[in-house]
């Protein structure tokens, strides 16, 4: 394994688990999501990423791979993601980084990537996901292929289907996003 690819494994593990454990320490568990709010399972037969994109990492605890070869994510069992409102100052805050993967992408030729991520309430009326650091970055993985890294941030709570489509490849799943409690 490269010395690249080792730093990037471990700064991709390292900001996956912050976000896991700052989503997890202040998130309830599954009984605070609505039945109405069809969350995105985990799928019965894992996801398994093409050769170039396997590393001997394994995913954090509670995270899984949803997708096909042409566009693929990680995502948390949990499905909740804490929200603030944007705060004067602070309009480039997010809810969520989201990696999009594709066996099709390539960072070196396409450094900003052609993803277009969208979201939408499924459970009431608001304005759509936004994206308010630009529409999408690129996250180097291995020198075979790179991800496509989007920031977002629910302009409201309430149950979300997020989509990424990419080169008409489609891969959308749902999440519960709900106020963050207060810092002590």
């Amino acid at each position: 394994m490269s010395v690249l690819r080792l730093v990037l494994v471990i700064a991709l593990a390292a900001l996956t688990a912050s976000l896991q454990t700052s989503s997890q320490s202040s998130s309830p568990q599954h009984d605070s999501i609505p039945e109405s709010c069809p969350m995105t399972p985990r799928p019965a037969r894992p996801f398994i990423p093409p050769a170039d994109y396997r590393t001997t990492e394994e995913l954090p605890k509670g995270w899984f791979l949803i997708g096909t070869e042409k566009l693929w994510t990680e995502i948390g069992d949990s499905m909740v993601w804490q929200w603030r409102p944007h705060a004067p100052g602070h309009e480039q805050d997010l809810t969520a980084k989201i990696f999009w993967l594709s066996e099709d992408y390539d960072w070196r030729t396409e450094p900003i990537p052609k993803i277009k991520v969208t979201g939408k309430r499924l459970d009431g009326p608001a304005p759509p996901l936004m994206l308010p650091q630009g529409p999408a970055t690129n996250a180097i993985v291995n020198k075979a292929g790179g991800a496509m890294l989007t920031g977002v941030w629910m302009p409201t709570p309430g149950c979300w289907e997020i989509t990424g489509n990419y080169e008409g490849d489609k891969l959308s799943f749902n999440v519960w996003v709900e106020p963050a409690k207060p810092e002590k």
